[in-house]
């Protein structure tokens, strides 16, 4: 089986070529596996590039040690499915973990503690497994996202995410965050870019796709389940009215960096094949808020840290309510906070008079609705593909 390293010089702390000289090699000479190539990528678009090359050439099974956060995977998956094909030989992706967040690698390798990163062994975990040679994978699932104008063809190239597709806040994280990357290299710029829009609130509308067995699920932490949305539109859909604070996706995993775990019910309670979950926030459900106002937005964001801190906390945001005057609580009746739905995709579709709805995040790259467009994320009822990533 054909064995080849690829690593990305400049994401993260841009520290991969000191990693992979003093590690990654040394560890695969001493098992007496060599590779066929090893590579750093150049440019944006380099890695997908170095891949879609490598299979051209080969219709056998083969093994990729990718040293690289979430974005280079991105590049990779769009580049081998990005236009509707698919490579004859299966891929299987062993990943060495030298991005900013790495949320593929912290959900198949769910750390100790915010810090463990750091560790170098943590970071050879699957590479160890490779090598001993009882590593298992798993096939990742793609969200398919493509932005159009209604009516039109749609003729934008679509997006194929493996980890995360969002609107709203997380959006304009991404989107401000990259201004701060010189400076702040590792997590901390997210959590600046989040402090400079928390009191943004986005005018849209949003419908949840079906399941492939039914109706989109809504999470009631009372009993632990998911149950079908009660009103739904004639397509199986439910529409869901804004404003919102944050609206995001997930596929592969339960969190976006080491210890902000933003999805929990992905890894606590199995989706099926073709679904995706969905963390929203609808400000007005708050009981306090009457109307949208500078003043409810600002009054807002203490409860929307409220939010992400518990994501912070083992994902316990999705048990918040609210109380009759507003307050956010762990317990009672109260309407809940976060609404956590499962579905087998979404249709966003933002007011034409607020620039903000108008940003989408696809694994960390962000993009434009245009004005009249719609963006429409799906989740293919099973895996379109053979990319394998080690996970254990």
């Amino acid at each position: 089986m054909p064995l080849f390293i690829v690593y990305n010089p400049v994401c993260g702390d841009k520290s991969a070529t000191k990693f992979f000289k003093e590690h990654v090699v040394p560890l695969l000479d001493k098992a007496d596996l060599k590779p066929e190539s090893v590579q750093e990528t150049q440019r944006e678009g380099h890695a997908g590039e170095l891949i879609s090359t490598t299979l051209s050439t080969s219709h056998e099974e083969v093994t990729i040690v990718l040293g690289s956060g979430d974005g280079t995977l991105h590049e990779i998956v769009n580049e081998l499915y990005g236009g509707g094909s698919r490579p004859e030989a299966k891929v299987k992706i062993v990943l060495v973990p030298c991005g900013t967040a790495n949320a593929l690698y912290s959900s198949l390798y769910p750390p100790s503690g915010p810090d463990a990163i750091q560790d170098v062994d943590y970071r050879l975990k699957a590479l160890k497994s490779f090598i001993g040679g009882a590593a298992s994978y798993v096939p990742l699932s793609f969200a398919v996202t493509t932005v159009s104008a209604a009516g039109a063809p749609n003729s934008n190239k679509p997006l194929v995410s493996s980890v995360v597709i969002s609107t709203s806040l997380h959006a304009a994280i991404l989107r401000d965050s990259e201004q701060l990357r010189d400076e702040h290299p590792g997590i901390e710029r997210f959590k600046i870019a989040a402090q400079q829009n928390s009191d943004k609130w986005y005018n849209a509308r949003a419908k949840l796709l079906p399941l492939p067995g039914g109706a989109p699920q809504i999470y009631d932490p009372k009993d632990g389940a998911f149950h079908d949305f009660k009103d739904t539109s004639g397509d199986g859909s439910a529409e869901l009215e804004g404003p919102f604070a944050y609206f995001l996706s997930t596929v592969n995993v339960d969190r976006l960096e080491p210890a902000f775990n933003i999805t929990p019910l992905s890894r606590q309670i199995k989706p099926p094949a073709g679904s995706c979950d969905v963390i929203i926030i609808r400000p007005l459900r708050d009981p306090s808020v009457s109307a949208d106002s500078p003043e409810a937005r600002q009054a807002f964001v203490p409860k929307l840290w409220a939010v992400l801190g518990g994501a912070y906390q083992e994902g316990s945001h999705v048990r918040l309510r609210y109380t009759k005057s507003g307050d956010v609580v762990t317990e009672g009746d109260g309407q809940l906070v976060v609404e956590y739905a499962r579905c087998g995709g979404w249709r966003w579709i933002p007011d034409e008079a607020d620039p903000g709805a108008h940003w989408l995040c696809s694994d960390g790259y962000v993009t434009g609705i245009g004005k009249g467009q719609t963006a429409e994320s799906k989740i293919p009822p099973a895996t379109e593909g053979n990319i394998v990533v080690c996970a254990s």
